[in-house]
C-alpha cells in the first residue's frame, strides 16, 4: 500500500473520514494512498473496502469478506427444508399414505355420517355464524383488543373456509355422507388454486369442523399382480361444542335429554368394558375428552352397580313398609274402632 503512487490529495477524501483515521494517528499519506486504493476497487468492480479496514483500524467483518448483500447472504445461508416421509411405497412404486383405508372395508362404511335435510340447515347457518363472528374477532384484534386462545383459533375460519365447507356439507347431504372429492374436483367446486384448497382444509380441520380417512384402492389380476394406488379422501363435518357456544347456536339441553345421553354413555362404556383388549383398543376413541367422558360413564355405572348389590330386605320383591309404627298400633288408635259397651 505504501508503494502506490499518490495522484489524489486529501481533497477528495471526505472531511469526516479523514478526521476519524487522523484521531487513530493516520498520516496524511496513509490516507490517500488508502483512498486511492478505493478509486481503483471502485473502477475494477470489485467490493470496496473501508478507509479504516484498508488503514489497519478496524478488522475485516465478515459481511464484507463475502461481498454480498445482506439479503443474499441471508438466502445461501437458509438451509433447505427437510423432506419428511410421505408415507409408504408400494412394490408398484406407487406412493400411498399410512393409515389408509382400504375401499370398501367396514372402517369406511363406519365413518360415514348421512346428514339429513334439518342438519343440513343447521350446519349452513352455523358456518354463515362462523364467518361473521370470525371477521368481528379479526376486526377487534386489529384495533388491540385481546382475545382468548379459542377466539384467536377461530380468525383462521377465512372466506376460503367458509365457501369449502359449504360446498363439502351440501355434498354430504346429497351423497348421503359419502362425500369423496379430490383436490381437482375441490378446486373446480369453489374456484380455488390448489395451495388454497390445501390450507383450506387443513384450517377446517385443525377447527375441528372437518374430518377425514385416506383410502386407497386395491386391485389384482394375473398379469399385473396386487396393485394398490391411493384415491381420494372421505369426508365428514360437525360444529364443535366450543365453537357452538361462541356462536351461540346451541341451546340448553333438556334434562331428560342429559339423562338420556349419560346412560346411553354409561352403556357404551360397558359395552367397551366387556369385550376384549384388541377390540377395546381399536373402538376407543383418540378424542382425550372422549376418553375421559367414558371413564367417568364406567364409574358412575359402576358405582351404581355395587350400590343396587345390597339391597334392602324385601317380601318376594315387596318394598318395605316406610310407617314406621305397626298396623295393630294404627288400629288401636283409630278414633272410628269399634269399643266394648259398658
Amino acid at each position: 500500500m505504501m508503494f502506490l503512487a499518490l495522484e489524489t490529495s486529501l481533497a477528495d477524501v471526505p472531511t469526516g473520514a479523514v478526521a476519524e483515521l487522523r484521531a487513530f494517528g493516520i498520516v496524511d499519506a496513509d490516507i490517500a494512498a488508502a483512498f486511492e486504493l478505493q478509486q481503483k476497487q471502485r473502477s475494477c468492480g470489485v467490493p470496496v473496502l473501508p478507509l479504516a479496514v484498508i488503514c489497519g483500524v478496524r478488522p475485516l467483518e465478515r459481511g464484507i469478506k463475502t461481498g454480498l448483500s445482506h439479503t443474499a447472504s441471508r438466502l445461501i445461508g437458509t438451509k433447505p427444508r427437510v423432506r419428511t416421509s410421505r408415507g409408504g411405497t408400494h412394490v408398484t412404486g406407487r406412493p400411498v399414505w399410512a393409515n389408509s383405508v382400504r375401499t370398501g372395508d367396514a372402517a369406511e362404511a363406519e365413518f360415514v355420517r348421512p346428514v339429513s335435510f334439518d342438519q343440513l340447515k343447521e350446519l349452513r347457518r352455523a358456518i354463515h355464524l362462523m364467518f361473521e363472528r370470525a371477521r368481528d374477532l379479526a376486526a377487534e384484534a386489529r384495533q388491540g383488543g385481546e382475545l382468548t386462545p379459542e377466539q384467536h383459533k377461530l380468525t383462521l375460519f377465512t372466506r376460503s373456509c367458509r365457501d369449502m365447507l359449504l360446498k363439502i356439507v351440501d355434498e354430504l347431504r346429497y351423497r348421503k355422507g359419502w362425500c369423496v372429492p379430490s383436490y381437482e374436483t375441490l378446486m373446480r367446486w369453489t374456484r380455488l388454486g390448489r395451495r388454497t384448497v390445501k390450507y383450506s382444509l387443513d384450517r377446517l380441520r385443525e377447527l375441528g369442523l372437518l374430518e377425514w380417512i385416506r383410502r386407497y384402492d386395491y386391485t389384482r389380476d394375473s398379469q399385473h399382480g396386487a396393485r394398490s394406488e391411493q384415491t381420494s379422501n372421505l369426508y365428514r363435518c360437525h360444529v364443535p361444542q366450543w365453537i357452538g357456544k361462541m356462536i351461540g347456536l346451541f341451546s340448553p339441553v333438556p334434562e331428560d335429554e342429559t339423562q338420556r345421553r349419560a346412560d346411553s354413555l354409561e352403556q357404551h362404556a360397558d359395552m367397551l368394558a366387556s369385550v376384549g383388549a384388541i377390540e377395546r383398543r381399536r373402538l376407543m376413541p383418540d378424542d382425550p375428552a372422549q376418553r375421559a367422558a367414558l371413564i367417568l360413564a364406567a364409574e358412575r355405572s359402576a358405582a351404581r352397580q355395587a350400590s343396587d348389590a345390597y339391597p334392602r330386605g324385601c317380601n318376594n320383591g315387596t318394598a318395605p313398609h316406610t310407617v314406621l309404627y305397626s298396623i295393630s298400633t294404627e288400629k288401636r288408635s283409630c278414633p272410628s274402632r269399634a269399643t266394648i259397651q259398658p
